[in-house]
């Protein structure tokens, strides 16, 4: 609870920091500590970032037991799940032109994941303790694409991007149907899924100082398919003020935001940008789950601004 009042304090000191006389300006970047922007890198440019985000759940308990497989045969207990992990999110996105990006990565995790079958010989007795814990596998790998539809033109209007990514791998069965049964009842192989999600966002400069960024997507998955949520809608929100020549405070809030097929909420994140020279930079960020994120980006092809902004990579 003190680690989310020191996030949302530090997310209001970033935005009052807009009426600091400051002398700097901010360069572009693809993504924040969690959401994206309608920036694109350029050509022949790259964004390489990896993350540690914690992820701890309560026990989902049914009180009923329900049919699970195992073995090949098909019998009733009563079956409980435990999440106690945390994710890893790789990612490497590529500059194919300045309005075109490609992202390719994966979501690791340390395992941490089980799904626990009571009474497993059926004796009801509950001194013998004959439980079965069966891991669970939580990893997915991804495909991604951003098209910038309206480049930033200091025209006074938003740029803006749409994006797409597909994502397969297996999941942890932390939903249960109308019945208040478990989706998958395999405990023994893990969970399969597959996903898709959508988004557009826009990005508006401020003078150049200052960059908000905003945007909602869908999140439709395979594992929602036997849930009454058929579909996960997201909003985000952050923005970026340069602190000096080449540094930059960064913050954004994501509503929901999916890893591995698990839903992560109401996330409140932080980030510090250096520009090493005019085609290498990196972010340090840290949110609210706990956890943190580190990028690296080296810069593309892009076209001169008008008005005598330097070169965005």
């Amino acid at each position: 609870m003190h680690f989310n009042k020191h996030i949302t304090i530090g997310i209001i000191l970033v935005f009052i920091g807009i009426s600091s006389p400051i002398l700097a300006q901010t360069l572009s970047t693809s993504q924040l500590t969690t959401i994206q922007t309608a920036d694109t890198i350029g050509k022949g440019g790259s964004v390489t970032s990896f993350g540690l985000f914690q992820h701890s759940k309560n026990e989902l308990l049914p009180e009923h037991s329900q049919n699970v497989v195992i073995g090949g045969f098909e019998e009733s207990h009563r079956v409980t799940l435990e999440i106690e992990t945390f994710v890893i999110p790789v990612r490497f996105t590529y500059g194919l032109s300045e309005q075109l990006d490609l992202q390719l990565g994966a979501t690791l995790s340390t395992g941490g994941v089980h799904k626990v079958v009571h009474d497993f010989y059926n004796t009801g007795d509950p001194e013998l303790n004959s439980k079965r814990v069966y891991d669970q596998p939580l990893y997915e790998g991804l495909f991604g694409l951003k098209y910038n539809l309206k480049p930033e033109k200091n025209d006074g209007f938003p740029s803006i991007s749409v994006g797409g990514d597909v994502y397969s791998g297996f999941t942890a069965d932390d939903r249960l149907n109308s019945d208040n049964d478990f989706l998958d009842n395999s405990p023994i192989d893990g969970f399969p899924f597959v996903g898709i999600n959508t988004y557009f966002v826009g990005t508006q400069r401020f003078g150049k100082y200052f960059k908000v960024h905003a945007g909602a997507g869908i999140f439709l998955s395979s594992k929602a398919l036997k849930t009454t949520d058929f579909f996960t809608l997201n909003w985000q929100a952050g923005g970026e003020i340069a602190v000096s020549d080449n540094m930059w405070l960064a913050a954004d809030f994501s509503r929901e935001v999916q890893y591995a097929g698990v839903n992560f909420s109401s996330i409140l994140g932080l980030a510090f940008r250096y520009e090493v020279s005019n085609t290498l930079a990196f972010q340090i960020g840290i949110n609210n789950l706990p956890g943190f994120q580190f990028s690296l980006t080296l810069g593309g092809e892009k076209a001169q601004e008008m008005d005598g902004n330097k070169l965005l990579f």
